[in-house]
């Protein structure tokens, strides 16, 4: 590009309320006034200054479009056709200028044209965010500006003449600037919001078709979901209790506070599976991290899946995350987080939750009608979980061993059986916690 142009913005250009189209209606009215008191003798001199800048448009074009280029370089590498795509803007918006400086014309009724509003979805389409475009307009705006009032003091022979017709003439490009700047801003946000609907689209088809268990290609349907499949993966169930109206703004930062809790810091997806509901998946991930404590005071809990590997595991640890979701709702208290591997037999047992129950009511008997039912499910239950040793019962419940041996006895009384530690019992001590024999 050669050197760098010596062109500079003046005092003022760089404030963002002129930019970003949110100047108040007070500075609004002091640029009207300003420009709209701009005497004849004035006019003429800017239409006289406007029409010699004809003389060396392309020396005006290449100036603001190095100017550009240099101070913000990542355009310098964008594709050709965005570089010539700006081309284009800036000789439209000259045209534009120099006819609207020309004949003095209202600065607030300018009509952006039209290469300008494909130049703006083209910026978008590249994947540049607004204040790259806003920049863009900064530069190019305060380029020109400087090339204008370098050709006034040329042309200008009063001194008195000139200045009055600079500040007028500053006041008047502002007042353009604020009636194309909020059109082109539109239009690259809504291109922006068109592009993430469409990509959201693409990448829910995708997540479909790998959770349905189509065959997919790894490679191509990992580039539109921007995440790798085939590394290790694992999968999560967040989800919330209530119906604020701001529960799915909650979820996505509990989100956020879960994956910083793990201190992740790869490629991650968080979509969103019913009202309440997130599924998620962490990439290149591996070993859990079970500190995880998600805001219980916000209703906020999490279930987590086993890690695995490439798509299939993709789905495996989806799947179980969804059945560690389903066994935690099962629960009397539901826990703040759920790993599958602590949940996997109950979640086998409570698959088909009608059976469930049906087993629980023929097997445990007159245990569930006694009033002290809970006191006698949960020493049973402890007394299995501690290998059916008597003084390690006792001593996690905090009762004599004596006290626990009048409990089971009482439980296999009750239930016919003669082993506590028969696989049908503990499968129905512990069915017991997650399903109601009184459900349908």
């Amino acid at each position: 590009m050669g050197q760098k142009p010596s062109i500079r913005p003046p005092f003022g250009l760089k404030h963002k309320r002129v930019y970003a189209g949110a100047m108040t209606s007070g500075y609004q009215a002091d640029f009207r006034m300003l420009y709209g008191q701009l005497s004849p003798q004035g006019r003429r001199l800017a239409a006289e200054v406007t029409a010699g800048m004809a003389d060396h448009l392309d020396e005006v074009r290449w100036a603001v479009a190095a100017q550009i280029l240099v101070e913000i370089p990542e355009l310098a590498s964008a594709p050709r056709e965005l570089l010539e795509g700006l081309d284009r803007t800036i000789d439209a918006y000259m045209t534009l200028l120099r006819g609207m400086l020309g004949t003095w014309a209202d600065p607030s009724t300018a009509i952006v044209p039209p290469e300008a509003i494909e130049w703006s979805r083209e910026v978008a389409a590249q994947g540049y965010p607004v204040e790259v475009l806003l920049k863009v307009y900064r530069l190019g705006h305060a380029g020109l500006w400087q090339i204008w009032v370098r050709e006034l003091s040329v042309q200008a022979r009063d001194a008195t003449l000139q200045a009055e017709t600079s500040a007028a003439t500053w006041a008047y490009v502002i007042s353009y600037l604020e009636a194309v700047i909020n059109p082109i801003v539109a239009v690259h946000q809504a291109e922006r919001e068109r592009l993430l609907r469409r990509d959201q689209s693409i990448a829910e088809a995708e997540l479909r078709r790998i959770l349905r268990g189509d065959v997919v290609d790894a490679h191509a349907a990992g580039s539109r979901l921007r995440y790798r499949l085939d590394r290790w993966h694992l999968g999560f169930v967040l989800w919330a209790e209530g119906h604020d109206d701001e529960l799915g703004a909650q979820l996505s930062r509990a989100a956020a506070e879960v994956v910083d809790q793990l201190g992740y810091t790869g490629n991650a997806i968080v979509v969103p599976a019913a009202r309440g509901v997130l599924h998620g998946w962490l990439g290149e991930w591996q070993a859990p991290n079970r500190s995880v404590r998600p805001d219980l005071d916000r209703g906020i809990h999490v279930a987590f899946g086993d890690p695995a590997t490439g798509i299939a595991g993709f789905r495996q640890s989806h799947e179980q995350a969804k059945h560690a979701h389903r066994v935690a709702q099962l629960a009397r208290v539901v826990p703040a987080c759920t790993h599958y591997r602590d949940v996997a037999v109950a979640a086998l047992l409570s698959a088909d939750p009608a059976h469930a129950r049906k087993f629980v009511a023929s097997t445990l008997g007159d245990v569930l009608d006694r009033d002290d039912a809970d006191q006698l499910l949960e020493t049973i239950a402890v007394y299995q979980q501690e290998g059916l040793s008597l003084n390690r019962a006792a001593a996690r419940l905090h009762v004599h061993r004596n006290t626990v041996t009048y409990r089971v006895r009482k439980v296999l009384e009750s239930t016919g059986e003669e082993d506590a530690g028969s696989l049908r019992l503990r499968a129905a001590v512990m069915l017991a916690g997650l399903v109601s024999p009184q459900g349908g």
